[in-house]
């Protein structure tokens, strides 16, 4: 069994024993749904540091029995030099990035909006710590080599700066443009139009595009 699929089916038991649903242990630990039934079916194989530490908090255990059921360890119960959170730091490091995709903005409607995918990214200390992913509907950026069907990665901390790719949440839905200067004023540009850059309610720029062939 890899360390996947024991960890996966050490955190089930463990909310199984406390007759929890998915969604209660999401609420409990600040952590998505359908994250964490990745991470049951023993599809993560290295969920975070932080994740350890939440799973492990919800639980009122100790962060080693999990590490364990991950491999990282071979005795929970073991004696180390290392203090927990030495360990929390060398564990952060090689942790892949888990990028959640999705199809419309987090909150779309006034409710919440869960990923329909995941993505990894390796882990490097000048890794973006707010990024996400969305699903190109539509040829609005064609010229700019974004087609329907691609992935655009946004960074939600980074600088917004004139000439970027833009995605933008508007009133009328997600869109993405180019920011340009016209006559003084700010707009996102795209295929469709012009969209003024100030309508935006919330905006991130498109920091990678990942094409899908099929």
């Amino acid at each position: 069994m890899g360390m996947g699929a024991e960890l996966g089916r050490k955190i089930k038991e463990l909310r199984v024993e406390r007759e929890w649903t998915q969604r209660e242990l999401a609420r409990r630990t600040g952590l998505d749904r359908g994250y964490l039934a990745y991470i049951e079916s023993g599809r993560v194989g290295k969920p975070s540091a932080d994740t350890f530490l939440k799973l492990a908090r919800a639980f009122r255990i100790a962060p080693e029995e999990l590490y364990q059921a991950a491999g990282y360890i071979k005795e929970a119960k073991a004696t180390y030099k290392e203090t927990p959170e030495q360990i929390l730091e060398k564990l952060k490091l090689a942790q892949p990035v888990s990028i959640p995709i999705y199809s419309d903005y987090p909150v779309h409607a006034g409710e919440l909006t869960e990923p329909v995918d995941y993505i990894y990214r390796a882990r490097s200390r000048g890794t973006p710590k707010n990024i996400e992913g969305y699903l190109i509907h539509g040829h609005c950026l064609v010229e700019h080599g974004i087609k329907d069907g691609d992935i655009i990665i946004v960074d939600r901390d980074a600088s917004i700066d004139e000439g970027d790719i833009v995605a933008c949440l508007t009133e009328w839905g997600m869109i993405t443009g180019q920011l340009k200067s016209v006559v003084g004023e700010l707009y996102l540009e795209n295929s469709r139009g012009q969209t003024r850059f100030k309508d935006c309610q919330v905006a991130s720029v498109v920091i990678e595009v990942i094409r899908r062939l099929k």
